[in-house]
């Protein structure tokens, strides 16, 4: 933050002079890629109405290839002034929310560490992110960035058969040290058998293969909103006190989405689901747009601030 007393001020003073540049490249690159639409969109309608269907040529060809060139240099154009702006304006936006977060605009949690949490059991067959911010709160470390992950699905044989990559998480994905020590794997995942099916859903519960045992807990409120399995009962009531089964409510309830927790070797893995991206200049809004900034601030300041929510820099038996 250094001598700036808010964000607004800081804003004024050291983010708008750049904005203001990058907004006029903006414009510049918008009329390109409407120049761009104006040819593409014609010459798609000609090629549609002027090739004969009875033709020998293939008459989707270059109606296919005029729409892929239209998409390249619309990615290519607009692809420039986007990295400008997370390169200059975001990463001091991260500085200003806490000065020692560092940010990778093409950096992502590797897929390794999403894949160790367990808390998706399907493959990773397709994975991907962007976004990645890296730092210390307290004795903390932390790190987080957007996620999507896919599964390959085929279904169906010969002509009809249907391969395609499938999403099963968008989102953020959150690493912090924990403050305990623990041996086991616990894993904290959002309750939608019960609330879908009530009592029947209690039954689906307990079934869950790969996860460990379902773990019963004494707070039935926490129990309502999430399902919690682990390979200790012990070790996971160790984890699940009183204390952070309210910290973990009350962190759902500020996000308002679905959360999911994976606490191994002295971690935790939070994921949310998302399906908003967060720091993307949009092409056809100013770039000197203070919401949108003050947005992304807030964005970060509910991230780094998952490390005091969950309580994870007290230090308490033999955790230092």
């Amino acid at each position: 933050m250094g001598s700036y007393g808010n964000f607004r001020e800081f804003y004024e003073k050291e983010l708008r002079p750049d904005l203001e540049m990058i907004d006029r490249e903006r414009k510049a690159v918008r009329k390109r890629l409407l120049t761009i639409l104006a040819i593409a969109v014609p010459a798609v309608v000609l090629e549609i109405v002027l090739i004969p269907g009875e033709s020998s040529f293939p008459r989707a060809l270059p109606v296919i290839l005029t729409s892929l060139t239209a998409i390249i240099l619309l990615g290519v154009f607009g692809r420039s002034f986007r990295s400008e702006y997370k390169t200059s304006i975001i990463s001091r936006v991260a500085a200003f929310a806490d000065e020692g977060l560092t940010y990778t605009p093409d950096g992502v949690i590797p897929k390794e560490e999403f894949v160790r949490s367990r808390i998706f059991l399907q493959s990773c067959d397709e994975y991907s992110g962007e976004d990645h911010f890296r730092g210390k709160r307290g004795k903390t470390e932390i790190e987080f960035s957007e996620v999507t992950a896919k599964y390959f699905s085929s279904s169906g044989s010969g002509s009809k058969q249907r391969n395609e990559y499938v999403t099963y998480f968008k989102g953020l994905f959150i690493i912090a040290d924990f403050n305990k020590n623990f041996k086991t794997h616990t894993v904290v995942l959002p309750d939608m058998a019960e609330k879908l099916f009530g009592k029947f859903g209690q039954a689906l519960q307990s079934v869950s293969a790969g996860r460990g045992e379902l773990i019963r807990l004494e707070d039935p409120r926490f129990e309502k909103e999430f399902c919690v399995y682990g390979e200790d009962q012990v070790e996971a009531r160790y984890i699940l006190t009183p204390s952070l089964m309210e910290r973990i409510m009350a962190f759902k309830n500020k996000w308002n989405k679905d959360v999911h927790l994976s606490f191994l070797d002295s971690r935790v893995y939070i994921a949310i689901s998302m399906y908003k991206d967060l720091f993307e200049l949009r092409p056809f809004k100013p770039a000197a747009d203070y919401a949108f900034l003050e947005e992304s601030l807030r964005f970060l300041t509910l991230l780094t601030g998952v490390v005091d929510d969950l309580n994870l820099n007290t230090r308490i038996w033999t955790k230092e």
